[in-house]
């Protein structure tokens, strides 16, 4: 090509045409290179990182599932963030360690290290609440763009919380409870990322100090539920704007997948199932596999025990996280399983497969505490669609 003709051709192809088309392009490129495109001008940059561009994804079934891991090192210091892109590995029994299957992210230096509730919302993850490193709860909430994984702090709550109940219905973050006082005035709130926001939600009469501990959240038949430790679950439905109970314990950590409600023994690694919240758990078949994982669970006089650190709904299916002893001693693997369902219709069950588990990166491991045992754990997990 002459010099003439290079100079006759524009820099950007795309440049010229209107916003619309070019987005319908750039929507077609891969996710792994849209930090590139945002480099190459400002007006690609404007683009891909407007909401736009991923409704145009989502039209063109472009979008891709990954899923946004927090681990924590020690517990005062600030925890750690990777994105996992799954890619099945081409035997079950794979093993190896396969630093490039989940990389690291920048973490936000002032981040909670511990007690915080985690919800996805669009292209972006809120980290809500939580103590902080001077041993207070705080209204602090952050935001995690998956779009160029920058963090940025959006308003706080209206008070302080740790380990609340949090959920998203409708494009809005409900949050309630993580207070052990008697105010119940300031017991629930609910935050509008459109507007930027916080509105409190009606108050919860019948409450006890007891429903201020959450130890985990799910959504479910259109209700935000916070689930106590040993004493059922705290709900609050946005449509009628009212408060119920459940009042079934168990220690499960749960999962919703195509409406139906899954639980899991962390320690043993058991998965159930049911339909509503009145019917009884059956256990989902084939995962003994699963379970032989965690059977034996403490290795020796270490103080080392494995457990289900994180469970996290990916599609259909759902993903579990682990930390398994490295061969160096030193040092920690993070374990992640993806686990498959079929509803047998026939026989009224519901069996599990193992799709793939390897060891997805590693992590220092820390002291052991005065009480022994590991201060390591994944403390968080979701997944976002970008």
């Amino acid at each position: 090509m002459s010099n003439s003709a290079a100079k006759e051709s524009p820099s950007f192809p795309l440049s010229s045409l209107p916003d619309e088309v070019a987005l319908s392009c750039l929507a077609r490129v891969p996710r792994s290179d849209h930090l590139a495109l945002s480099l190459v001008c400002k007006r690609y940059r404007s683009l891909v990182l407007s909401p736009e561009f991923y409704k145009m994804r989502s039209l063109l079934g472009r979008t891709e599932k990954c899923i946004y891991v927090c681990v924590s090192p020690h517990p005062n210091s600030t925890p750690l963030w990777f994105i996992l892109r799954p890619e099945k590995p081409k035997t079950l029994e794979t093993s190896a360690v396969n630093p490039r299957l989940m990389r690291p992210i920048p973490s936000f230096p002032f981040q909670p290290p511990r007690t915080s509730s985690v919800v996805a919302l669009d292209w972006g993850i809120y980290v809500i609440g939580g103590f902080g490193l001077n041993e207070k709860p705080t209204s602090d909430v952050l935001l995690l763009d998956c779009r160029t994984n920058t963090w940025r702090r959006v308003p706080s709550m209206r008070v302080a919380r740790f380990s609340p109940g949090a959920g998203v219905m409708d494009g809005k973050i409900y949050v309630f409870g993580g207070r052990p006082d008697d105010d119940s005035t300031n017991w629930g709130e609910v935050f509008d990322p459109k507007t930027q926001t916080w509105d409190t939600l009606v108050p919860l009469r019948d409450r006890s100090e007891k429903d201020g501990f959450i130890r985990e959240s799910l959504v479910k038949e259109d209700k935000v539920y916070g689930v106590k430790w040993f004493e059922g679950s705290v709900y609050y439905s946005p449509s009628d704007g009212k408060w119920g109970r459940t009042n079934r314990p168990d220690l499960l950590s749960y999962c919703v997948v195509e409406e139906l409600l899954y639980g899991f023994d962390m320690s043993f690694g058991r998965v159930f199932w049911r339909e509503s919240d009145e019917s009884e758990w059956k256990i989902v078949k084939g995962l003994e596999a699963l379970q032989m994982i965690f059977h034996g669970q403490f290795f020796g006089n270490s103080m080392f025990s494995k457990n289900i650190s994180q469970v996290n709904s990916f599609g259909v299916n759902v993903v579990l996280f682990w930390l398994e002893r490295s061969d160096d001693d030193e040092r920690l693997d993070v374990w992640c399983a993806e686990v498959s369902f079929e509803r047998r219709e026939e026989k009224g069950e519901i069996w599990g497969t193992i799709e793939w588990k390897e060891a997805v990166t590693t992590v220092d491991r820390a002291p052991f505490g005065p009480f022994g045992g590991d201060h390591n754990k994944v403390l968080y997990s979701a997944t976002v669609n970008i």
